[in-house]
């Protein structure tokens, strides 16, 4: 293998450690000694990859010219990290740096063979960030910005499919690539709400590609071009335009346009089936095609709100929760997406009710079947389409329930990371309640010592669900998360960075987080407010704000005493951390959390937590990991 191949292979076995199968497990302790054991694998792969970039990579794309060979290799190198076949990104931000030079040699040499496959590359990877980024609610700046990059690149693909542009393109393989992104491109309207132009503008753009289809001018210039499977996706783009409900917001005469192409869709389907099942393979569910048109008929009125919605029901009972392709996800959680989207929340029949239950129920035992993450970035975008819809049904399951289990799904180190942090901020605030009690007066409202020392029990309950909750957000950014590989980049950063408002932002909509969201804001903000994110938050301000100097104290203090799951490090120990206290105090840190770690009874409760507890908590998940995985592979 090259040394492109070997990156390669080493980011999957990476992916693979970090949440590896229960297959050959046999109990609980096997399962915390395993993660030990796999991150300190990843710790020896980490470094062959830093090897790699800082020798190889790196100088290579900071050169000041590449040679033929070593521009084939990147291609095929940012290829294989994105897997565009299995629709799985192994480093996506990766691949956009090295995009980003491929294109920069291209425009330098002038070269528009050169250019067309640095571009295609590029369009492709600017809608994966744009899609990923989509989930960050609280910065929409950040998938807009992506979003204008792919559609800057479709208006450059646009302008070379113009007959007196695409004539000269003599390459017939830059001719496929001019057309497909011409076509491709039309994807990244996606999310874009409530906008006439661009409504307008994408409705162009599909008139175009479908026109295309019967062109005489291009198919001459295209005789071995697919001309069936174009179509079908154009039509295909076409329902995908009134996704979530018309959030894009389609005036009635353009969501007749959407209606009649849906019919022509289904037609094409039904005539030539046979054929586009062989092409498309798991990427598409016939449910799907289904589950557009029957959108657009209600959309139109054609069918009741009510028919709609057994429709949806239909299609799901349809559902393989054994299947972890593309396709086979969309009938799994979209279709939930779209009936969740046109329920009425203001006034809910009980039994909806009971179908949303048995839909958020169904939808965990599905995420917590995936195999090792294998199919980790279509299973985020559809999983928080859920999350970011999600109704709360208080008797049943609340948005806190729902938001832990798909964490430890996903991602069981950020779950276990969750619970000690919730157990450590119970135990400092108890001897807090014993030792300062003072230090709690405002919090959950309690403004005298009496009022706190008579409501110790919610006074703890609050700030154990606090920082149980404290890391909400990280589910948009789970995949960043992901990347144990090779150090974060500026960019990876940043999306970091966003997870706390990204928490606030989720919390403040539901009955049984709303109360914990500033702590949620607030937990990477230092305790003098001078450093830390988001930057516009004041602490100071919040009531909460003992409770939040606490959860950033049990945040450093897991993360850094962690070797089990969350870091290939060698870990700290709890007398190291507190030193860092010491150091931190007045600054980073609130100054009598120095006094609390002075006293024996919080040290010992404290490394209890640190070691058996922390190891309870693996043995637990481990059991509803288990329990889990095995109902996800029961047919009711």
């Amino acid at each position: 293998m090259t040394e492109f191949e070997n990156y390669i292979r080493r980011m999957e076995e990476i992916r693979r450690l970090s949440t590896p199968a229960l297959d050959d497990i046999s109990n609980a302790d096997g399962y915390s000694q395993l993660l030990h054991d796999n991150f300190e694998k990843i710790g020896a792969l980490a470094a062959e990859n830093r090897e790699f970039l800082d020798k190889i990579l790196y100088p290579m794309i900071s050169a000041d010219s590449i040679d033929d060979a070593r521009l084939s290799e990147l291609f095929a190198f940012s290829d294989e990290l994105i897997c565009a076949e299995n629709a799985e990104n192994l480093d996506l931000q990766m691949v956009s740096v090295v995009s980003d030079r491929l294109v920069t040699d291209a425009m330098e040499h002038d070269d528009l063979y050169e250019q067309i496959r640095s571009k295609d590359l590029q369009i492709g990877i600017y809608y994966e960030l744009m899609n990923m980024t989509k989930r960050i609610h609280a910065y929409p700046e950040i998938a807009d910005h992506y979003r204008q990059k792919g559609l800057q690149l479709g208006d450059y693909f646009y302008d070379l499919l113009k007959k007196e542009n695409f004539e000269k393109i003599e390459d017939v393989e830059c001719r496929h690539i001019v057309i497909t992104n011409a076509r491709y491109s039309i994807a990244n309207f996606e999310g874009i709400e409530n906008d006439p132009e661009a409504n307008a503008k994408q409705l162009e753009r599909l008139q175009l590609m479908y026109d295309i289809c019967n062109d005489p001018f291009y198919i001459a210039m295209l005789p071995d071009y697919d001309w069936t499977y174009h179509l079908f996706r154009t039509l295909q783009y076409y329902m995908m335009a009134a996704e979530n409900n018309n959030a894009a917001g389609f005036t009635d005469d353009q969501l007749d346009i959407l209606y009649k192409r849906g019919l022509e869709q289904h037609k094409l389907w039904e005539e030539k089936r046979e054929y586009l099942s062989e092409i498309l393979g798991s990427e598409e569910d016939v449910y799907s095609i289904e589950l557009m048109l029957k959108r657009i008929e209600y959309l139109r009125d054609k069918i009741s709100l009510e028919d709609y919605q057994k429709c949806l029901m239909e299609l799901y009972s349809h559902r393989d929760m054994n299947s972890y392709a593309s396709g086979k996800m969309y009938t799994s959680l979209i279709i939930p997406v779209e009936y969740i989207t046109v329920i009425n929340k203001n006034n809910i029949p009980e039994q909806t009710k009971d179908q949303l239950y048995d839909i958020y129920r169904d939808i965990l035992k599905y995420s917590f079947g995936m195999p090792n993450s294998n199919t980790l970035t279509v299973m985020l975008e559809y999983l928080y389409d859920i999350i970011h819809n999600f109704i709360e049904i208080p008797s049943c399951i609340t948005f806190e329930d729902m938001v832990l289990q798909c964490m430890a799904a996903i991602h069981p180190p950020t779950y276990v990371h969750s619970l000690m942090v919730g157990q450590i901020t119970e135990c400092l605030c108890g001897h807090m309640l014993r030792l300062m009690p003072e230090r709690l007066i405002g919090v959950c409202g309690y403004d005298s010592l009496e009022e706190v020392l008579s409501h110790r029990d919610e006074i703890l309950s609050f700030a154990y669900h606090s920082a149980l909750c404290h890391d909400f957000g990280k589910i948009s950014i789970i995949d960043t998360v992901f990347i144990y590989g090779r150090k974060l980049l500026d960019s990876e950063f940043d999306l970091i960075k966003t997870h706390p408002k990204t928490g606030y932002e989720m919390m403040s909509r539901f009955a049984s987080t709303k109360k914990y969201a500033h702590v949620a804001l607030g937990h990477h903000k230092w305790y003098d407010n001078s450093r830390g994110y988001p930057e516009e938050f004041d602490t100071s301000s919040s009531k909460d704000k003992p409770i939040i100097d606490v959860v950033l104290c049990a945040d450093c203090l897991d993360a850094a005493t962690d070797t089990i799951g969350r870091s290939y490090n060698r870990g700290k120990t709890l007398s190291d951390y507190v030193k860092e206290l010491e150091e931190g105090s007045g600054t980073r840190y609130a100054p009598w959390l120095c006094e609390l770690f002075k006293d024996k009874d919080v040290m010992d409760n404290i490394e209890h937590l640190l070691t058996v507890g922390r190891n309870r908590n693996y043995r637990n998940t481990y059991y509803l990991l288990r329990d889990m995985h095995d109902r996800s592979h029961i047919h009711e």
